[in-house]
């Protein structure tokens, strides 16, 4: 008997050893898993503070640049007065780099105005625009280009190939055509046959985010702000020659679609008076990353300033 109740007693001990074992490991578990989440809240938050202060940098330097532009058109008498590099973060579609707190960072200033804007474009320029996106098929172009002009507006009444809000109820979607001016960019993605790849870009083509924004111009854009991907409109431009317009502008700004015209061959560089000019923003875009990581659209904190015309 004795035995017996020894021996519960030692199975007793053992299973309150491996309960109280369980609880101390479910403790520290929770206790490093909380930690890892602070931590890595804390490095959210740095990263976070570290592209905010990139952005503000990049709006200090393009309000500089505003004031002192002039300089620019004299830049190596400045410098040799001054003794030193006369450095102005001119608005351009490629990043600057700068160093914050030990970590080097990218920085974009692009005007706005290098993108058509999204309302009020006419149907011919749409229509390039979605060609250039890759949509061949005339067809499937003109359903997209028909779709969207049904959405901006203030009717019911059907294009030849577009989509009005019975449409979007028949395929069983929970909103119908805005009938109104399109706010942003992604909405572009609620429109009859806009594609993420058409809407992002792919194989090799722009997307309509990289062509344009509420916030662009009705004609021609800007040739300093635009995208690389922009000059495919300009249809068959040698990919040596955008090399070269893109290696330009890095350099110093264009102040007149006149200086490429030695870049440009005669024959692409009245092309290219149809879709570009040189044109100041009344918006611009201002964004941050992390040098190296620029390549993913979405590492890009990103900020949109009004520019004040009397600066």
């Amino acid at each position: 008997m004795k035995r017996n109740r020894k021996g519960f007693a030692l199975l007793a001990v053992f299973w309150i050893a491996l309960l109280l074992g369980i609880l101390a490991l479910n403790y520290a578990t929770t206790a490093r898993l909380n930690a890892e989440a602070a931590r890595n809240r804390r490095l959210g938050a740095e990263h976070d503070y570290l592209l905010r202060s990139a952005v503000a940098k990049g709006y200090h330097e393009y309000l500089k640049y505003r004031a002192n532009r002039s300089l620019l058109a004299k830049k190596e008498e400045v410098e040799e007065l001054s003794g030193q590099t006369l450095e102005l973060w001119y608005p351009r579609y490629e990043p600057w780099e700068c160093d914050i707190e030990g970590i080097k960072v990218g920085v974009k200033i692009v005007g706005e105005a290098g993108k058509f804007k999204l309302n009020g474009l006419k149907v011919e320029r749409w229509r390039r625009i979605v060609e250039t996106c890759g949509v061949v098929d005339e067809e499937a172009r003109d359903g997209i280009v028909d779709s969207i002009l049904d959405w901006v507006d203030g009717d019911s009444l059907h294009r030849l190939n577009g989509a009005e809000s019975d449409y979007y109820e028949e395929q069983g979607l929970d909103y119908g055509c805005k009938n109104r001016e399109i706010d942003v960019v992604n909405e572009l993605l609620l429109i009859k046959g806009v594609t993420y790849a058409l809407y992002a870009g792919s194989d090799g083509h722009p997307g309509l985010i990289d062509l344009l924004s509420p916030y662009g111009r009705d004609d021609r854009v800007d040739i300093n702000s635009c995208a690389p991907a922009a000059f495919a409109l300009v249809e068959d431009l040698p990919q040596d020659v955008i090399n070269e317009i893109v290696a330009y502008r890095s350099a110093t700004p264009i102040t007149k679609l006149a200086e490429l015209s030695e870049l440009v061959p005669p024959d692409y560089f009245s092309l290219l008076n149809q879709y570009f000019t040189v044109a100041d923003s009344q918006y611009v875009s201002i964004s941050a990353a992390e040098s190296g990581r620029d390549g993913e659209a979405g590492n890009w904190y990103r900020q949109v300033f009004a520019v004040n015309d009397k600066r």
